[in-house]
């Protein structure tokens, strides 16, 4: 119901003709009950109903439902259009989203034998090292013997050589103690000389004191004097320094910041020739810039090659494929010929094997030519692909060498893209760094040279310092003076210890003259001493430098020791990493056969994708179903037009034909229906009237009885909507002539029409009017 302003509502009800237990008691056979179906919402009601029925819209309207002026739409068609009518009625474009999903699962599998071909050439790439690794292995494991031998020798050579220095040490032991003794005794006899040259000069001093005790005493009393002046400068002094410690910090200020000014010219100067440095390199840099996008050009265009070879081996590998796709179709047809001519040759009777007409030897001898000469045009197109697939192979061949030899092309773009990068911000850097100096550092260095040399820093410490200097001058201080009586006082302080001296001399000059007695005598004693100890001495040093000039560096070698280990160990590594990328080579050849497997597998995927293909398109699977839908249709229509025309009209459905160019083999594809009459055989095209109207007619239900049973349901309702409107009166009586004809095949046959003249011809009328209120009907 479509209530106005509100929304549709959708029943779904069925009727149980069976009895009924209601609250009123059991119902009767014929009066039955209706059971609802409905479901939740609109859309799950229609989906029962399609369901229930197992008719959609589509298959009604085309099966049970004749709609206003379509139902001749197939056969007023060109013949070249009515396979693409009859493939929609037969719902068979759903081959076509067949086909895509196979194009897109093919492309897929393509991509996959691209990624696995591009992993076998890296594979092939490191299997093309084989003889060049297993040399390098052999060359390596040739020099870590050498190496280990040289070492072998070092090792022993040093150890020679530990044990010689072991004596060898034992002898500079000996030397050096001699020599430390001979020193020793030397320091001896030179202080006995020193002490008697003390002793002989305290004695002549001794003496001279005493020849100059006036003088002696004279000196300590004006000593004395001065010393008192000092002092009283002393005590002047301590007040000076105590403003001196003030001054010292301010100076100290001074400094420190003269300092820092210095340390940070220095760095600025350091930082300018740099900068100068590197204005001088920018050039350089940008000529290798050049070079390096001179080489990523270069790269680029061996990237465009090898793209450029990808593309004609796919297209080589997509047409190598399609060949043989192609020769084993043509294997098999060949084979279906063969047993078809065996099936013919030994075929004995009145009727063909093959097509179930009348067998003679004219027939059987045409026949045999036919399949015979189809065969050989078979055997040739077979043997010209196999040519093709073969000489596609070579060119294929020769387009991976290609390809591997720009294999590292994208390394290379990708490693001067960088260079190109790097340099490019380096030399960025440069300029920054040159730009920022100018503005900043230049002046700063210009500012700090300017107050050095005009001493213009710490100048709050400076003023400082000056207010601290006036404070001093007011003290009367004269350090000058001052100095003066520290150096005199100290010039005088001699005469104190020559006056303490004299008095000592007076008392101990017979004790002097004893000492020097016996130092004479010791002298001789270790005079005698040294003398022999020279000799030992000689004796031994002469033996240890015989000794040092026949041993070898002791640290030579164990450098070279050194070296030899490591460099053996170094080739050791070499080794280990060589016999590895030999090792390893077992494992590529696996992985390239397992590529090469499964190459092949992905391969006939594709083979057989492209089988699904062709077999999904028009000319497959829909067309065959077309072939095979056309003899029941046919056979429908044909009962029907017996019954029709009284056993005058066929009809025959003709899917090929020949093409006007007669130099052409091949048939073109075409559905041409041609009626037999008494008068003998014409095309659709040529009949026009009642005639066609029964064809009309007859196919139209054959369809709608065809497509009814495709889709499961059972066809007892039939519904002609405006079928009598395009329809003269002679053309009306025709079509309620061939409803009476075939009433019996339905349950119902419902009628639409706003003719009033056919009210008669049918025994229930539902007549619909509309009023003011609304549509009302009646049933008469």
């Amino acid at each position: 119901t479509l209530p106005r302003g509100k929304a549709t509502v959708l029943e779904f009800q069925v009727l149980d003709n069976g009895q009924q237990i209601a609250d009123d008691g059991p119902r009767s056979m014929d009066e039955g009950r209706w059971r609802p179906l409905t479901e939740k919402t609109t859309r799950e009601t229609q989906a029962r109903i399609e369901q229930t029925l197992r008719l959609d819209y589509e298959t009604f309207i085309n099966a049970s439902f004749f709609l206003q002026g379509r139902a001749d739409q197939f056969t007023q068609k060109k013949a070249s259009e009515r396979k693409a009518v009859l493939s929609t009625i037969l719902d068979l474009e759903i081959w076509e989203t067949y086909k895509d999903r196979t194009v897109v699962k093919r492309k897929q599998l393509e991509t996959e034998v691209t990624q696995i071909e591009g992993a076998m050439a890296e594979v092939d790439g490191e299997l093309s090292e084989e003889q060049a690794r297993k040399l390098r292995l052999v060359e390596l494991e040739n020099a870590l013997k050498q190496l280990a031998s040289t070492r072998a020798a070092l090792e022993e050579t040093l150890e020679n050589i530990r044990r010689n220095a072991a004596l060898l040490a034992e002898q500079r032991k000996l030397t050096t103690a001699l020599s430390a003794s001979l020193d020793r005794s030397r320091s001896g006899l030179t202080a006995l000389g020193t002490r008697l040259t003390e002793k002989e000069a305290e004695r002549a001093a001794f003496a001279d004191l005493v020849d100059r005790a006036k003088e002696i005493e004279s000196a300590y009393k004006a000593w004395q004097i001065t010393r008192n002046e000092l002092e009283e400068w002393e005590r002047v002094a301590s007040k000076f320094r105590e403003h001196e410690k003030e001054r010292g910090p301010l100076r100290e200020e001074i400094g420190a910041e003269k300092a820092r000014l210095e340390q940070e010219q220095r760095g600025l100067l350091i930082e300018e020739t740099a900068i100068d440095a590197q204005r001088s390199i920018i050039e350089s840099l940008r000529a290798e810039i050049a070079k390096a996008t001179s080489l990523l050009k270069e790269a680029e265009n061996q990237i465009r090659q090898r793209t450029e070879l990808e593309d004609q081996r796919n297209a080589a590998r997509e047409k190598q494929a399609e060949l043989k796709a192609e020769n084993d179709a043509l294997k098999t047809s060949m084979n279906e010929l063969k047993e078809r001519i065996n099936t013919l040759k030994s075929a004995e009777g009145a009727e063909c094997p093959l097509c179930g007409q009348p067998l003679s030897k004219e027939h059987r001898k045409t026949t045999l030519k036919q399949l015979e000469e189809e065969g050989r045009q078979k055997g040739d197109r077979f043997r010209r692909n196999k040519t093709g697939m073969d000489d596609l192979e070579k060119h294929m061949m020769g387009i991976e060498d290609g390809i591997a030899k720009l294999a590292h092309a994208e390394d290379g773009r990708v490693q001067q893209a960088g260079v190109v990068s790097q340099l490019t911000e380096r030399i960025d850097g440069l300029q920054t760094a040159a730009k920022e100096w100018d503005k900043a550092g230049r002046k700063r260095l210009a500012e700090i040279t300017r107050q050095l040399e005009k001493e213009s820093f710490a100048a709050e410490t400076r003023k400082q310092l000056g207010k601290l200097d006036k404070e001093l001058a007011k003290l009367g201080y004269d350090a000058s003076a001052h100095d003066e009586a520290r150096r005199a006082e100290a010039v005088g302080r001699s005469s104190e210890e020559e006056n303490a001296n004299l008095k000592s001399a007076r008392e101990v000059s017979k004790q002097i003259e004893s000492e020097i007695a016996n130092i004479g005598s010791e002298l001789k004693k270790r005079g005698a001493e040294i003398a022999q100890l020279e000799v030992e001495y000689r004796a031994a040093q002469n033996a240890l430098e015989a000794a040092e000039a026949l041993a070898p560096d002791l640290d030579e070698i164990e450098g070279q020791l050194f070296s030899a280990r490591e460099e053996e160990n170094i080739t050791r590594d070499q080794v280990g990493a060589a016999r590895q990328r030999v090792d390893i080579l077992s494992t590529r050849r696996a992985q390239k056969a397992a590529y090469a497997s499964q190459r092949e597998e992905l391969n006939q995927e594709i083979v057989r994708h492209r089988t699904l293909e062709r077999a999904f398109g028009k000319d497959g699977v829909p067309a065959l179903l077309i072939e095979q839908a056309l003899p029941q249709i046919e056979q429908k229509a044909n009962d029907l037009l017996e019954r029709l025309s009284g056993g005058q009209l066929s009809i025959r459905f003709v899917t090929q034909a020949e093409y006007k160019d007669k130099k052409r083999d091949d048939l073109k594809e075409t559905l041409d229906i041609q009626i037999s009459d008494p008068a003998g055989t014409r095309d659709y095209e040529m009949y026009s009237g009642g005639e066609a109207f029964r064809v009309n007619f007859a196919i139209r239900l054959a369809l709608s009885e065809i497509l009814a049973q495709r889709k499961g349901a059972r066809l007892q309702t039939l519904v002609i909507d405006e079928g009598f409107g395009s329809q003269d009166v002679q053309g009306r009586q025709r079509l309620i002539e061939a409803i009476n004809l075939v009433k019996n095949d339905f349950a119902k046959i419902l009628v639409i029409t706003h003719l009033d003249e056919l009210k008669d011809a049918f025994p229930v009328r539902i007549e619909v009017e509309k009023t003011e209120r609304g549509s009302t009907l009646t049933v008469i």
